[in-house]
């Protein structure tokens, strides 16, 4: 008898909807920290590091991939500087990118509303 992997209990169907909401959260986060300016991957993390952004929290091993995934879809744009004395690269949103940002902000905001009002219909809150 095969195993049926699309009903893998609770808490796996809870890590699999967590995953991809947070993939959308991470990229419209990431362009909101540098729009008005440039980071290096280490200041995302070190900024999304705080309490106030637990549920945005970043490792290295994906926000590098991030970044470069951002960047090869023309919405970042990064530089490689050595201010600081050590070669890193620096990011900054491309036009493109702050049109893209304003269309994932509008949609974000309007699926949160749409969103809520069912949690509070269905008595949810």
């Amino acid at each position: 008898m095969a195993e049926d992997s699309d009903n893998a209990g609770p808490e796996i169907e809870y890590e699999r909807w967590s995953l991809e909401i947070r993939r959308g959260a991470l990229s419209l986060a990431i362009l909101a920290i540098i729009l008005d300016g440039e980071s290096y991957g280490y200041d995302i993390m070190k900024k999304l590091g705080g309490e106030e952004y637990d549920s945005l929290q970043l490792e290295p091993s994906t926000t590098y991939p991030l970044l470069r995934r951002l960047e090869k879809r023309g919405i970042l744009e990064g530089r490689w500087s050595d201010s600081s004395g050590k070669r890193r690269r620096l990011y900054y949103v491309t036009r493109d990118g702050r049109r893209i940002l304003r269309r994932m902000v509008k949609s974000w905001q309007s699926m949160n509303d749409q969103l809520m009002l069912l949690i509070k219909e269905a008595g949810l809150n």
